[in-house]
């Protein structure tokens, strides 16, 4: 946690927000979700207590939604209080899609509760449009990632071309519908429209990118007086994320080298 602060307060000091993620998914067991709930509350109370900008993002499978989606609701419950007493936004990530609708439901129950929740929505997923159109009309923040889960043919979009054209209009969709959302990508091209679309569209939203990517951008985009928020992942759990990533999609690490060569 104290690294994880640490970066944040780098970020902070850069003009960017930190999104901060405590690492561990797919528990089936109590005691793990019990003490990530417990994590989270101590990382928040850090946060204000050292004045940091930004929030976390949840993972429903580490808070239990494998065990039973009321449990993981009870548990990130403790998270949400501290959260809107603080006045922060509190953000759900999207896994595989066989939890998208669980995912979807408690992100239902927490905005019952408070209107500052922000869930995931990956664009590879062909449900994703009808997905957006429910988040907008129940008033959640949104955060649209291209997606980093292998799928199966008839749930999501297998080429790279395909992915990026449900992208782009995904985009479309949020810039003329809502506000206060999150442009999730390194991809040049899809920053690039988004940037466009600001023009047309002048709505309040943010550009989210991974802590060590394409951080010269992350800093032109602040120069332009664009909000820019880094999803900052830490704990002992690091390894089963990478290599999950790595098996499941491999371009996303050829995704990251590249970001590294040309900034």
């Amino acid at each position: 946690m104290e690294d994880a602060l640490r970066v944040a307060k780098e970020a902070n000091a850069r003009g960017i927000d930190a999104l901060l993620n405590h690492l561990g998914e797919h528990y089936r067991e109590r005691a793990p979700v019990e003490a990530t709930t417990r994590e989270y509350v101590g990382l928040l109370t850090a946060m204000e207590s050292q004045g940091i900008r930004g929030t976390v993002s949840l993972k429903p499978t580490q808070l239990g939604v494998l065990i039973d989606k009321a449990y993981a609701l009870s548990q990130i419950l403790p998270v949400l209080d501290v959260t809107k007493v603080q006045g922060r936004v509190l953000w759900l990530d999207m896994e595989s899609a066989s939890t998208t609708n669980d995912t979807i439901w408690i992100g239902e129950r927490l905005l019952e509760r408070y209107d500052r929740i922000g869930i995931c929505v990956q664009a590879n997923l062909k449900r994703t449009p009808g997905d957006v159109d429910r988040l907008i009309r129940n008033g959640a923040r949104i955060r649209l990632v291209k997606g980093a889960y292998r799928e199966t043919p008839d749930t999501a979009f297998q080429s790279q071309a395909d992915i990026d054209r449900a992208y782009l209009a995904l985009l479309e969709t949020l810039f003329a519908r809502t506000r206060d959302f999150a442009v999730a990508s390194h991809d040049g091209r899809m920053i690039r429209r988004a940037l466009e679309l600001a023009r047309e569209h002048p709505t309040p939203f943010e550009f989210a990118m991974l802590q060590g990517v394409r951080d010269p951008l992350k800093g032109e985009l602040v120069a332009q007086g664009h909000r820019v928020a880094e999803y900052i992942p830490y704990g002992p759990n690091w390894l089963p994320y990478f290599s999950r990533r790595l098996r499941e999609r491999p371009r996303n690490i050829i995704t990251m080298v590249r970001s590294f060569v040309s900034g």
